[in-house]
Order: structure tokens, then sequence, then C-alpha cells
């Protein structure tokens, strides 16, 4: 069993992943949300990330065709009591290789619920990821 375990991760594909985000300074960053995946087949990769410290969002990432993907995101923080469906996000991305195994990742998500007011106001993130 523990060859089969060592055989797995030895032949697996992590990921390191981060987003660029912009601060309250209005400066940039690339270190507030990293986070780190695993590619389970060809297509599909799991992995969580931690956007401050007591929040951590899981994330799932299916390979469609050519670089196009979907995303699926749980947001996952430990100080709320929303319903399930409050804390998903789903989107769609590409990934642009630049230079051996990183990536530029532009991607667009948005809630799966509505908020009270009626609308799902989604967001453009730009993610960078490594492969190793």
């Amino acid at each position: 069993m523990t060859l089969a375990f060592i055989t797995t991760i030895a032949s697996a594909q992590f990921s390191a992943i981060t987003t660029v985000s912009e601060s309250a300074d209005s400066s940039w960053s690339i270190t507030e949300k990293l986070g780190v995946g695993y590619q389970v087949s060809k297509n599909l990769l799991v992995g969580i990330t931690m956007d401050g410290e007591d929040k951590y969002e899981l994330l799932g990432r299916y390979s469609v065709m050519n670089g196009i993907w979907g995303t699926c995101v749980y947001n996952y923080d430990s100080n709320s009591e929303a319903e399930l469906m409050d804390k998903v996000d789903m989107g769609v991305g590409y990934s642009f290789k630049i230079w051996k195994e990183l990536w530029i990742d532009p991607n667009y998500t948005m809630p799966l619920k509505a908020d009270e007011n009626g609308e799902r106001e989604g967001t453009l993130n730009l993610s960078v990821s490594y492969e190793f």
C-alpha cells in the first residue's frame, strides 16, 4: 500500500497557484491568495487556496479543450453561517503558457446564487500557476 501511495505521489503533477490582487493601498500583490493544486487526471485539477488567515477556498478545475477550462470554487469561512450555495462560485478561464511550466490564467468567476438584490456580480481574475 505504501509503494502504491509513493508511486502515485511520484508521478503526480502538482501546481502552485496564486491570484494577482489589488490591496487596500492600491498596490498589486501576488501573495495574498496562494494555493496548491493536484492534477488528478489529464483534465481535472483539485486544490486549496488560502485568502487571509481564516478564509480557505476549495477549487476544482476541469480542462475542456485547448487551454479553456471551467472552475468551481467553494469559499470556506469558519466564521460564516451562510448556506452552501452562498459560498460556491463558478467560472471559466484560459491558460497561456509563458515559459516551460509557468502559466498565466485569466478567468471570470461569478457566484452561483444571486444576492439579496437578485444580482450576481462576477469578478475578472488574473492567476499565475507553476506546474511541478
